[in-house]
């Protein structure tokens, strides 16, 4: 997957993703969290491209296993910031119900989803 390929496809899924975002608020339980919504929005898409390029980098390494253990960091930093945005988010904001975890979890979905398919193409490159 070439650079431009990924960029293209994370603009496209940010963008698709940002819109049911804005349907998902019309309805009034979602509107006072647009906020966190877009929020996660940003920091997941940002999250992506974080992942992928040093991910691109470590599956043309000669050293498979470097792949791997990149994977498997970055795996366990995304479960830890999210739980803590989650956590910070309720201690700060003290909304009066959980639905603020609908549209940020869809973000967290759509875009676990989105790495998945693009860490499998990468784990298919041959080293350089």
């Amino acid at each position: 997957m070439s650079n431009q390929r990924f960029l293209f496809q994370l603009i496209l899924i940010t963008l698709l993703t940002g819109f049911v975002l804005f349907f998902l608020h019309i309805f009034q339980p979602f509107a006072p969290y647009r906020l966190v919504s877009f929020a996660g929005l940003v920091f997941f898409a940002a999250l992506s491209a974080g992942i992928y390029f040093p991910s691109s980098s470590a599956a043309k390494s000669s050293d498979k296993n470097a792949f791997t253990r990149l994977v498997m960091i970055f795996t366990f930093v995304k479960m830890f910031l999210t739980v803590a945005l989650v956590l910070a988010y309720h201690r700060i904001f003290k909304p009066t119900d959980n639905l603020f975890l609908i549209p940020f979890f869809l973000n967290y979905i759509v875009f676990t989803s989105f790495e998945t398919i693009f860490m499998s193409k990468l784990g298919k490159l041959k080293p350089q």
